[in-house]
Parts: C-alpha cells; sequence; structure tokens
C-alpha cells in the first residue's frame, strides 16, 4: 500500500520546487515517487516546465546514438578484415575456421547495424528499438505477427 502524502511532503515539494529542481531531482530528495511527486505537484498548482530543455536533450541523445551506431558499424568492418587477414596466417585449419567464423560475425554486425541506421535517420525511437529487436532477434520476437 502506498504511503499517504503527509503536509511534510507538500511543503518539500513546494520548497524543492521554488529552488528550481526537477520532478526526479525532488523525487530522489524527498524518497517519494515522480509520480507522486507529480500529484503533489499539481494539487499545489505547480508544473515542471522542462519540455524545451528535454527536447533538446533528446535530440542531442540521437545524434549521439545515431555517431555511435556508425562507429559501431566501422569498427565491425575494422574487425572482419582484421580476422579475414588472419585466415591467411593461421597455424591451423581450425584457427582459419574460427578467424572465418568471427569475420563472419563481425561482418554481420557490421551489416545489421548500417541497416538500423539507414532505417533510423527518418524514423520513430520506437520503430529503431522494434528494428534492433528483430536485427538481433529475428522478427519472431520482434514483430507482433511474426509469432
Amino acid at each position: 500500500m502506498a504511503k499517504p502524502i503527509t503536509s511534510a511532503d507538500c511543503e518539500a515539494v513546494r520548497r524543492l520546487h521554488a529552488e528550481g529542481k526537477s520532478r526526479n531531482q525532488i523525487a530522489r530528495e524527498t524518497g517519494r515517487s515522480a509520480a507522486t511527486v507529480s500529484k503533489i505537484a499539481a494539487e499545489l498548482g505547480l508544473a515542471f516546465s522542462g519540455g524545451a530543455r528535454v527536447a533538446a536533450a533528446t535530440e542531442a541523445r540521437t545524434a549521439d546514438a545515431a555517431a555511435r551506431r556508425e562507429q559501431l558499424a566501422d569498427d565491425a568492418l575494422d574487425g572482419a578484415l582484421a580476422q579475414v587477414e588472419r585466415v591467411g596466417a593461421a597455424d591451423s585449419a581450425r584457427d582459419a575456421r574460427d578467424y572465418a567464423t568471427a569475420a563472419r560475425a563481425l561482418t554481420e554486425v557490421h551489416t545489421k547495424v548500417a541497416e538500423l541506421a539507414r532505417h533510423t535517420k527518418t524514423s520513430s525511437a520506437g520503430g529503431m528499438l522494434d528494428r534492433l529487436a528483430d536485427a538481433l532477434l529475428g522478427p519472431q520476437f520482434g514483430a507482433p505477427d511474426g509469432g
């Protein structure tokens, strides 16, 4: 059962909000959930105005993720090429097979990440996560009509 909201909780939310704290910061400092802080703030007529800041942070994070995907694709391809070079210098057939297997796996990572990067330049985060699940687990796990 949820702990009842006290007048001390309300006063703490009012004071911390006046200090410019975010909803999550207030939740951490008061030991209450973010939902409870939102409920108290609404009852007090307080609003959290982080919309523009959150949008800018989300855009920056999206750009950073795109750059990291490109780097991952490049690194996977570089790793695959390094493994292919090792195949010719392998001491045994088993080593050669292992290097070739590693090269294939890295090539698949490169292909999947590059494909994901192409699809996510114009789509939403939810769709990207669905495609990532499909790429990593297969469509039967990520698509509602796949299984």
